[in-house]
């Protein structure tokens, strides 16, 4: 029977886009991501503190994509509970977008996921937010459930989708 491989390692046995390597972020690169957050989400970015406890919380993995000249123009990151992983946030910067990043830094935390045994996926995305929920879709995301007027400015619901990993 063959070993799976590390989580950390199977997601970076992604392919990534011509141009761009993809990295496990450190504590030290939560203010890179934190520019991220404010330029992706600037309703509701998430706060320097926030993001570190998030990158050294238990359970977690953070990664970031990276240009030529090595700055982070994307970053991703997942939490596993019991047999599934929650993907908490994906963010790639305007100018990056289009490449195919959001779909690399996805796919990343699905193969660490999957490596670490879990059966399912999850996450939440604005309902309007039609190109983050059709990626989502295009690997194997339904919609479940929704938690409605969870975002604000403007109020929205959030449309919570499930994948099961094979």
């Amino acid at each position: 029977m063959p070993v799976n491989p590390e989580p950390r390692d199977a997601a970076l046995a992604t392919a990534v886009p011509e141009g761009y390597s993809l990295r496990i972020l450190t504590e030290d690169e939560v203010f890179d991501a934190a520019a991220i957050e404010l330029e992706v989400f600037p309703r509701d970015a998430w706060t320097v503190p926030m993001l570190q406890a998030e990158f050294t919380g238990p359970y977690r993995i953070y990664l970031g994509v990276f240009d030529e000249n090595s700055t982070m123009v994307g970053y991703a990151g997942a939490m596993r509970g019991g047999d599934s992983i929650e993907i908490m946030t994906v963010g790639v910067i305007e100018t990056a977008r289009g490449k195919g990043l959001g779909r690399t830094l996805t796919m990343a935390l699905l193969r660490a996921g999957k490596a670490a045994g879990v059966e399912m996926a999850f996450l939440e995305v604005r309902e309007s937010n039609e190109i983050a929920a059709s990626l989502y879709r295009s690997l194997g995301f339904e919609e479940i459930d929704r938690r409605k007027r969870y975002y604000h400015q403007p109020t929205e619901d959030a449309v919570i989708m499930a994948c099961k990993l094979d």
